[in-house]
């Protein structure tokens, strides 16, 4: 590796790491993400604690496989089927791998010193975790893993990108863990398909933290996973999971995306119920662990689980989302339903549609989004643990802050109630002033309905309450609160032209005050910064005088051209 002048890079410190960034931007680097890498590392060394034994490749049982032993003999045979095909698929592939590197010299990687990418060897038994980053570009995430995560064994810090392999093997010789961190120059999913066979080549954990969609690795992914292994998943497309563009999100990730004010939980519905169908295509299913809304990105954390009877379950746990064009009311049609009682076991199709042609509510029309997955989006139990430990290591992430906020409300969440109001909104409908949210809360609360906030949204109203309740509660709030009449063909004048059939209480209660904003804890944060956000990609694009443009300069360049006319 050719020497570089010190001037040429930015020393960057995070955690226990220190990286070396260059200044011409040649390498992906956020710093706004360092709440992504914090949590990440604090969900790992939690899953460790919890789940993770070593020198075990066996098969394991996911959480909802307790009552596994009464499967019924048609169950047993499906699944011996299936697990002899897979047997024999290894089986041939494998033959046909060992015939393809007898015959092929050319798959050697490159590297500065022109020895090979793989010239470790992965040992038949291991007494750490082995993770793997596949997109690593300066390898500050995969530093900090072997840095400060206690029982990681193997680090391998992947990028297909000639700046960020060199940028890689230049940071891990700095922070001197050479013995941890393995520096690979691949395709992603090519690594990843070279260690979907055989237990033990197989990674403990796979953060994927690409630049946009992870959608062309995730079947690679949920092959290359250990069976109870981690995944973790970012995405930053948030424009096309949030239903600017529907038609991307399908070939995406087979959902159709819908533009409403709880799109930010339903982008990660639709994440989540893309992983699951790649993994169903391998005898294997999903069980999220937790997931978060955040900035500009969402992000994952499931574990993989093996088993062919339990994939059936799937259609069970997927919906679709009726959305009303008028009042913004949602209603959830499950694909399929789930059967279970003693040895019998029947997966059908679902029936419906839960709602007419036209909305009860304001008599316009639906728009239908999804595939989403409907089932809870975290495990409560490890939410509330992983808060525990994280409160016990208050120096070890600069972002606790928000961490415990943003935790705090996760916890708090109604693991079974999928999607969310919007209180502003709601009023906006209606043309009304708007409620206190303790308000609001207390009158449902009082109705004997359930309420929380969502992590995605500060003004959310999270309930098991039908929809006509909501709605009932909001005219009750108008006729306490009178406003001008409005249009009959509008959907406040269809909605205010029916009276309510409850009587709200909008008297304050003490329950309706959750503990993450009694304590007033960080939940929702402004942005500390301007330009608080996604950054350029890392390519240069050098200007007249040779100077890298900045993100700033390049948007004015691209977005005001008229601004920049009308000055000059």
């Amino acid at each position: 590796m050719s020497e570089q002048a010190p001037d040429q890079f930015d020393t960057i410190s995070e955690g226990a790491a220190t990286i070396l960034f260059p200044k011409s931007n040649q390498v992906f680097y956020n710093p706004v993400q360092e709440l992504n890498r914090d949590l990440s590392i604090a969900v790992i060394k939690h899953y460790i604690k919890l789940y993770w034994k070593p020198n075990s490749f066996s098969k394991k049982k996911g959480p909802s496989e307790e009552d596994d032993k009464c499967k019924d003999k048609e169950e047993l045979i499906e699944e011996a089927d299936a697990s002899e095909v897979t047997e024999s698929h290894l089986e041939t592939t494998k033959r046909l791998d060992s015939d393809d590197r007898k015959g092929d010299d050319s798959k050697e990687f490159p590297s500065e010193e022109g020895s090979t990418k793989s010239s470790k060897k992965w040992k038949a038994t291991r007494g750490g975790l082995h993770i793997l980053e596949a997109l690593a570009a300066s390898g500050l995430r995969s530093i900090r893993y072997a840095l400060e995560i206690p029982g990681v064994e193997k680090v391998v810090a992947n990028d297909y990108s000639r700046a960020a392999y060199q940028s890689m093997i230049r940071n891990i010789e700095l922070n001197k863990i050479g013995d941890k961190v393995e520096s690979s120059y691949n395709d992603a999913s090519m690594l990843m398909y070279e260690h979907r066979h055989t237990p033990e080549k197989r990674f403990d954990v796979i953060d994927l933290d690409p630049y946009g969609t992870p959608s062309q690795f995730l079947d690679a992914t949920v092959q290359s996973v250990a069976d109870g292994g981690l995944l973790c998943i970012t995405c930053t497309d948030m424009s096309v999971l949030c239903g600017n563009h529907a038609d991307s999100s399908h070939s995406k990730y087979g959902s159709m995306s819908l533009k409403a004010r709880y799109c930010h939980e339903m982008a990660l519905r639709i994440i989540l119920a893309c992983v699951e169908s790649h993994a169903n295509r391998y005898h294997r299913y999903t069980v999220p662990l937790l997931s978060c809304s955040v900035d500009f990105y969402v992000r994952v954390f499931v574990r993989v689980y093996t088993s062919p009877a339990f994939v059936k379950r799937t259609p069970s746990k997927l919906s679709m989302v009726y959305h009303c064009n008028g009042c913004e009311s949602f209603h959830l049609q499950p694909l399929g339903r789930k059967i279970e009682d003693g040895k019998r076991r029947k997966y059908p199709p679902s029936t419906g549609p839960p709602v007419d042609r036209k909305c009860d509510q304001c008599g316009h029309v639906f728009k239908l989004g999804g595939p989403i997955w409907s089932e809870p989006i975290h495990d409560q139990n490890f939410v509330s643990s992983l808060l525990e430990e994280v409160k016990k290591e208050p120096t070890n992430y600069q972002t606790l802050e928000r961490m415990e906020g943003l935790l705090n409300v996760m916890a708090e969440e109604l693991p079974d109630v999928p999607l969310y109001y919007v209180l502003d909104h709601l009023c906006a409908k209606l043309r009304c002033n708007s409620p206190k949210m303790l308000v609001v809360r207390s009158a449902l609360m009082t109705l004997g309905y359930r309420v929380s906030f969502s992590h995605a949204c500060a003004n959310s109203i999270k309930t098991d309450a039908p929809h006509h309740v909501i709605w009932d509660v909001m005219r009750c709030w108008v006729k306490e609160n009178p406003v001008k009449p409005p249009k009959k063909d509008t959907p406040a004048g269809a909605i205010l032209s029916v009276e309510p059939k409850i009587q709200a209480d909008f008297t304050v209660i003490p329950g309706a005050n959750p503990k993450s904003r009694s304590l007033k804890l960080a939940r929702f944060p402004e942005n500390p910064q301007a330009n608080w956000g996604p950054k350029a990609r890392a390519i240069i694009r050098k200007r007249d005088d040779d100077d890298v443009e900045d993100l700033p300069t390049k948007r004015q360049r691209l977005q005001g051209r008229r601004t920049t006319n009308k000055k000059e």
